[in-house]
């Protein structure tokens, strides 16, 4: 490597330019990046449970399932499966995604969030998956039927052996605004009334790349200076 490549390589990585790690599940894409120093708080008194459910393999997508996301669990695999039990007089089930990143809505290819909950069906949405609302940044929430939900079979998600149901939510359509930052998605729990109310969560992020940060000006700067010196010592030793 030279050292000019060097200089730009470190400037890159300290300006949070990593290579971006990819996973398609179902109709969509996900930079697995957005879950860098994420975390997921929960309802400590109800009934959440992570239940290590295997979804694609032992530890979820890419290592990064809503289950592992979430802080001080048990067992050595924490789980690829969150599930909402509680339904009581003390209130529903619920947990929050946090993100650390800079989630940035973009167009058509980055404004989608979209969840994954287990489904017991062999057909189509059952019941369950979206007996659930959802709330971005802290805004209204808005029941999960008024997602568009799709049920995928094992089969089509490759070596998985669950079905699922996939609930996308277009944040343009609930609240938020192209250019405008996603910072945290809370779920709760609906009671139906019907033994339906505890769906399960196995992943869920916002579809596309993430925004690319460009490196400010003062770095360039510090490149051309850095560049500089080493001409002048180039010039010295001859």
């Amino acid at each position: 490597m030279s050292k000019k490549t060097a200089i730009l390589t470190a400037l890159c990585t300290c300006a949070g330019g990593a290579i971006a790690a990819d996973v398609t599940v179902g109709d969509y894409t996900f930079d697995l990046d957005q879950f860098a120093g994420a975390a997921v708080n929960y309802r400590a008194d109800g009934a959440v449970a992570f239940d290590g459910k295997e979804w694609d393999n032992a530890v979820g997508v890419n290592n990064y399932t809503i289950g592992e996301l979430a802080h001080v669990q048990a067992g050595g695999d924490p789980g690829d499966q969150l599930s909402l039990r509680s339904t009581g007089s003390n209130g529903p089930d619920w947990f929050t995604m946090t993100f650390a990143v800079d989630l940035t809505i973009g167009g058509p290819a980055s404004d989608t969030f979209v969840f994954y909950e287990i489904t017991s069906s062999n057909a189509g949405v059952d019941p369950e998956g979206t007996s659930w609302e959802v709330s971005f940044n802290g805004g209204d929430f808005y029941a999960a039927n008024t997602g568009v939900a799709t049920f995928l079979d094992s089969g089509s998600l490759g070596p998985t052996i669950e079905n699922v149901n996939q609930i996308a939510f277009d944040l343009t359509s609930f609240g938020l605004s192209v250019g405008e930052k996603l910072t945290t998605v809370m779920v709760r729990n609906l009671d139906s009334g019907d033994g339906t109310s505890d769906p399960d969560f196995i992943f869920g992020g916002l579809e596309g790349p993430l925004a690319v940060v460009p490196l400010p000006p003062a770095a360039f700067a510090g490149f051309g200076l850095l560049a500089g010196c080493a001409g002048v010592r180039q010039l010295r030793r001859r």
